[in-house]
């Protein structure tokens, strides 16, 4: 492995991680419970057992099941979504790749989905995922009610052969008389036992590039037109930063915003003056930005970078109130960067900031001792003509 070109980088860890943020979206959207992802991946892989997949298929069946909600943001219809899942996920890592599975995860068996494939032309990842998610979309398994586990049983058997094939109807059949199946819905605890318990440990060396990829699908998720990342690189850049600085953070200011996917954009959006309660609301986002990024391996010293985007010099920030001498030259970037950023951005509440507009602002919080004031100056420097 090439420390300066590489990290390591497990794929499933990672969507499990990040499966925090999509259920957030998924909960917003129709309420259904937290732990949505996982709960798709476990009934998957129960059926991928079933068809005795082996260990490569059953962590690439994880990860599509996993990633199969990228496509909630943008989307405007089923098709819309099926698009926008299956386009994510084109530099993720898999074992054995294989074409469209979540193009075709919301196809019926008797062709009436959004692409009206039929029966077996609908891939076999495609037809497992559909069931799993289409079962905890209508029944939310991750909360204990035997009536809806009994309904859930019964929409299965009403559907055999319309949005099911009889097959994977059996398949589902075996695992449903195992009242373990159930009972590992309940406790999320349990739910990842069974996951990681399921294939082998995959970690390997993946390029940086690779991840900065990634990472720009789930940062596009709470804006999908987001230029913050090119403005980034630009900036990264203007300061000579070695290729593995550069890397990192970039991945860094990808995550920067994940944790407003945990607010929703009822509030994000909202035009009126926000509330007391709500602003505590929006203080906390960092926090589930950490939440989200903490477990993922190798990814230490970027989760640091991210979840300070919110600090200020003089202590005044959040989550943690830190101040000049605990914040590093990346943090105090990444905090410059993402505040311009903001400003440049056209918001439901407020038209964008033109550049010199942006950098004024700045330049009024830097001499309350909010942000750095070379920095900006910097930055005032690099877009000038913008």
């Amino acid at each position: 492995m090439d420390k300066k070109k590489q990290i390591k980088f497990n794929m499933n860890n990672f969507l499990i991680s990040t499966s925090v943020a999509l259920d957030f979206m998924q909960f917003h959207r129709i309420g259904t419970s937290m732990g949505h992802s996982k709960r798709v991946a476990y009934i998957a892989l129960k059926l991928g057992e079933k068809y005795n997949l082996d260990s490569k298929d059953l962590s690439d069946l994880c990860s599509y099941a996993l990633a199969s909600n990228l496509g909630l943001s943008g989307c405007f219809n089923e098709k819309s979504f099926c698009e926008i899942a299956n386009e994510s996920v084109k530099d993720f890592v898999f074992q054995n790749e294989k074409q469209d599975i979540l193009l075709y995860q919301k196809e019926c068996f008797d062709g009436s989905g959004p692409y009206e494939l039929k029966a077996n032309d609908i891939p076999l990842f495609s037809q497992i995922i559909f069931l799993a998610k289409t079962l905890d979309d209508k029944f939310d398994l991750g909360t204990r009610n035997i009536q809806k586990r009994f309904e859930a049983v019964e929409f299965v058997k009403e559907n055999i052969n319309t949005l099911f094939c009889e097959d994977l109807v059996d398949k589902f059949f075996e695992c449903v008389n195992d009242v373990s199946f159930w009972e590992n819905m309940y406790n999320e605890a349990d739910t990842l036992m069974f996951i990681y318990s399921s294939f082998e440990d995959y970690t390997a060396p993946v390029d940086f590039e690779t991840v900065v990829k990634i990472a720009r699908v789930y940062h596009l998720l709470e804006n999908f037109s987001s230029r913050f990342l090119d403005v980034c690189a630009l900036v990264c850049d203007f300061y000579e930063f070695d290729h593995k600085d550069k890397m990192t953070f970039l991945i860094a200011a990808s995550f920067a915003n994940i944790g407003k996917l945990s607010i929703g954009r009822r509030i994000l959006d909202k035009k009126e003056p926000l509330d007391v309660y709500e602003i505590e609301i929006i203080k906390a986002y960092p926090f589930y930005t950490n939440k989200i990024l903490s477990n993922i391996i190798g990814f230490a010293d970027i989760t640091s970078w991210a979840i300070k985007v919110q600090e200020r010099l003089d202590g005044s920030g959040y989550i943690n109130s830190l101040d000049a001498k605990e914040l590093a030259f990346k943090d105090r970037l990444l905090a410059v960067l993402y505040a311009y950023n903001a400003l440049r951005e056209r918001r439901e509440y407020r038209d964008s900031y033109s550049h010199k507009d942006a950098i004024e602002v700045l330049k009024f919080e830097a001499s309350e001792n909010k942000f750095d004031e070379v920095i900006i100056k910097d930055i005032e420097e690099i877009f000038k003509e913008s």
